[in-house]
């Protein structure tokens, strides 16, 4: 069971303090967390969560695609200057914003210095690597390259936080507008629509369909217990496992199907996929072991199965392009284009570089794409509002303009 340990450390040299929190399952992973120097004392003590106060709130956050940038590009930047990985990721800990990441770099750092290798120690940890990292992370500790990997991790998370951003910037505005939608409904369903359908009630009228849907929604949000249950238990179902749900084949099958955003998720798989092939094929890797490695970076079954089966034809004699043309399917419709790149890097011998700058052209066109994502989605969630604002109030207020031709029958 993990608790918070609170680290008050004192610099033998410059008789200097320091405090930091680290959220750990032992007293030496919480050491390991903060990132102790060799002239530096620790004084260790847990905690109450309480004692953390506002703190609390953020305590358990997951780093972002910013916090995954920033640690995989310190990590670079120690490297450069000669420490050992495990050197670098206790100095990396100290500009961690959260005592949970801290723990977790703890973690790592523990089980490295027990002989583990780095990408089987940061798989222990999913809720912050994904098993597309981890793969990338693997390829980097096969090919005997790893500084160059978490260079391509960090500007890869720096890439995905601009896109992110620029995303999560369209959604504010509707995000507010679905909130007030939300309890304006849950308004009209609970006070008007009762006091129109026992008015109806009362000459025996006979309401339209679309306010008996919504009388029958305000039925169950006043008398059924079990639809708030169900409703705020599926939200909180959905805020836990969000990550989990968006890494499943069937999210990634359906998202795929969705006009430009599909478009956008495809490019960024293959663009994934090429960088770690081409990478692991620069560094002399064996074919076979190369797609291995790739498939499992790409996170999605389709293309895993479509890697490896293409990595086989390649093995038993197939030339590169012509090993992909089996699986074209890969590329939607583009694929002709990406055979086209293909043969050429078969052709010069120069595979991974080719496919190096196919990636990366391919992250530029995700960028751009983005920002025509961006200019869509508001206008989209908006018009959705709409009709959905637009069909209560129809419910609602059709009856009362119906009224006179009910009054006339009585």
């Amino acid at each position: 069971m993990a608790s918070f340990y609170k680290v008050k450390i004192e610099n033998t040299i410059s008789h200097t303090y320091r405090e930091v929190v680290v959220l750990a399952d032992r007293t030496e992973v919480a050491l390991r967390g903060c990132g102790l120097s060799k002239e530096e004392l620790p004084e260790i003590e847990r905690i109450n969560p309480l004692d953390l106060g506002l703190g609390l709130i953020s305590a358990y956050k997951s780093p972002n695609a910013a916090d995954l940038a920033d640690f995989y590009d310190g990590l670079v930047q120690c490297l450069n200057i000669g420490t050992t990985m495990v050197e670098s990721l206790g100095i990396v800990s100290v500009q961690q914003p959260s005592p949970y990441f801290r723990g977790v770099i703890g973690r790592i750092v523990h089980d490295m210095s027990a002989g583990v290798s780095m990408s089987e120690a940061m798989g222990k940890h999913p809720r912050v690597f994904s098993k597309p990292t981890i793969a990338i992370i693997r390829a980097g500790e096969t090919s005997g390259d790893l500084k160059s990997v978490l260079s391509a991790l960090a500007r890869s998370e720096e890439r995905y936080n601009r896109i992110a951003s620029k995303i999560r910037g369209a959604m504010y505005y509707p995000a507010i507008v679905c909130v007030v939608t939300f309890f304006a409904v849950m308004f009209i369903g609970l006070k008007l629509v009762p006091q129109i359908s026992k008015m109806y009630d009362s000459f025996h009228a006979t309401l339209p369909l679309p306010t008996k849907m919504v009388l029958w929604f305000s039925q169950m949000a006043r008398t059924q217990p079990l639809f708030w249950v169900v409703l705020v238990g599926g939200i909180v179902y959905l805020a836990m496992n969000l990550k989990r749900i968006m890494e499943s084949d069937f999210f990634i099958r359906l998202a795929l199907r969705i006009p430009v955003l599909g478009e956008l998720l495809r490019k960024t798989m293959i663009a994934r996929a090429f960088r770690v092939l081409s990478m692991l094929l620069s560094g002399g890797i064996r074919v076979g072991t190369a797609f291995e490695i790739t498939a499992l970076a790409t996170g999605f079954s389709d293309f895993r199965n479509s890697f490896l089966d293409s990595g086989k034809r390649i093995v038993s004699g197939d030339e590169l392009h012509i090993a992909f043309t089996h699986n074209k399917h890969l590329f939607g419709s583009n694929g002709d284009r990406y055979i086209a790149y293909l043969r050429l890097a078969a052709h010069t011998g120069a595979a991974g570089d080719i496919l190096n700058r196919v990636a990366a052209n391919l992250e530029d066109d995700i960028e751009k794409q983005t920002d025509v994502l961006q200019r869509l989605i508001e206008p989209i969630l908006l018009g959705m509002i709409a009709v959905i604002v637009g069909g209560v109030i129809l419910a609602v207020y059709y009856p009362i303009f119906n009224l006179g031709s009910v009054l006339n029958k009585h």
